[in-house]
């Protein structure tokens, strides 16, 4: 997981620019391109979640990172929309297949507490690699310009072909897929009925949507809002978002210790609480004059964010693992992390009209979402075993 976040790490900071530097394609192209190509990453999600119940989550990985290893070697040799759309798509693909086979994987080597310190230190090792990766990415295109680009593709290739064959010499499967190979084929995409009629989990899905847009607040919505609504200096970017990822990587194991005792849908609807008190304090921040002020108001509010990503991502994957029956845990599991796919399609778009229009329009929004998500987290949690309720 580390030497994939490390590879992942070299493009995410600056997408755009890495693709349109390696492709040569115009910039609205690229971003045209983007979108169409996440589109068939949410087509991908589901098919995810049947090939791990049908072959296991361990091999749904290993095929998601051979599929970015594909994409990223042949984005340099990119010259024309069409064959740019399917490479894009393939990676995209494989971006989106590997966060519900992650997700599977994880939960069928541990159980109870044990799966709450692996889901967190999976966490802290991908977002630690995320860091490294940036910090070389920044390095390879200072030193290289634009062949730093091209550099950072053929390195982004080899590190999912490092990863798929880490994986590979594991050599481990989880009980539940071995289980669910059994089923008829005819079974597999019928698994969907399960999870939709499953009320429970339906509703969980249904608040988890809200809190990915706490989450996509300081990648998507804090470039734009604090450079054309805020007019702080580029520089400060880097600092917020440096902060956010030292934050992520140190706080994972902390905030997991302080949370051993909690129940899991009380420990997500007080991350919604800090979240809804970080929207606050980044619209505030609007009425904060330039200079120090303005640095500390968004410093504190990305502090508050940041506190809210810690407190929510552990109980919730946490959550929805324990809610998905075995046999069926990847179309479980596929079907919650279709709220974050979903979530990268629209808040981009989203979150550039809002903030365009009337940036407190945004904050407003984002805030009731979440208090409206937290609070039915709270009427759920009556309903569901303890088992799911406690590691």
């Amino acid at each position: 997981m580390f030497v994939d976040a490390l590879g992942s790490g070299l493009y995410l900071p600056f997408t755009l620019v890495f693709v349109q530097a390696v492709t040569e394609l115009p910039v609205q192209t690229v971003g045209l391109g983007l979108t169409v190509a996440a589109f068939a990453g949410l087509v991908a999600n589901p098919l995810a979640g049947v090939a791990a119940d049908r072959f296991g989550a361990r091999q749904v990985l290993i095929a998601s990172y051979l599929l970015r290893v594909v994409g990223f070697a042949c984005y340099p040799l990119v010259h024309g929309f069409a064959m740019f759309i399917v490479i894009a798509a393939v990676v995209s693909a494989g971006d989106r297949s590997f966060y519900p086979a992650n997700s599977a994987y994880v939960a069928d080597h541990a159980q109870g507490a044990a799966r709450d310190r692996l889901y967190a230190l999976v966490s802290t090792g991908r977002n630690v690699g995320l860091g490294i990766g940036g910090l070389l990415a920044a390095g390879a295109v200072q030193l290289a310009d634009k062949a730093g680009y091209q550099v950072i593709a053929v390195l982004n290739a080899a590190s999912f072909l490092i990863a798929a064959v880490l994986l590979a010499a594991t050599g481990r499967s989880g009980r539940a897929n071995r289980r669910a190979v059994r089923q008829r084929p005819r079974d597999l995409f019928a698994g969907y009925g399960r999870v939709f009629r499953d009320r429970t989990f339906r509703r969980l899905t249904f608040a988890e949507l809200a809190f990915t847009g706490g989450h996509s607040v300081i990648p998507i919505a804090i470039p734009l809002y604090a450079t054309v609504v805020l007019h702080a200096p580029a520089g400060l970017l880097g600092l917020l978002f440096t902060l956010n990822t030292i934050l992520v990587a140190a706080g994972q194991l902390p905030v997991l210790r302080w949370q051993q005792r909690a129940r899991r849908t009380h420990a997500m609807a007080l991350a919604g609480m800090v979240f809804v008190a970080s929207f606050g304090a980044f619209a505030l921040a609007a009425a904060l004059p330039a200079g120090p002020a303005l640095t500390v108001g968004l410093v504190l509010a990305v502090v508050l964010c940041t506190l809210g990503e810690l407190l929510h991502a552990r109980p919730s994957a946490s959550l929805a693992a324990a809610l998905a029956p075995e046999a069926y845990r990847g179309r479980y599991l596929a079907t919650y992390q279709l709220t974050w796919a979903v979530s990268a399609v629209a808040t981009p778009g989203a979150f550039a009209g809002l903030i365009a229009f009337d940036a407190r329009l945004l904050w407003l929004i984002l805030a009731v979402a979440t208090a409206v998500a937290s609070v039915a987290l709270l009427r759920l949690a009556a309903t569901l075993p303890a088992t799911a309720q406690r590691a």
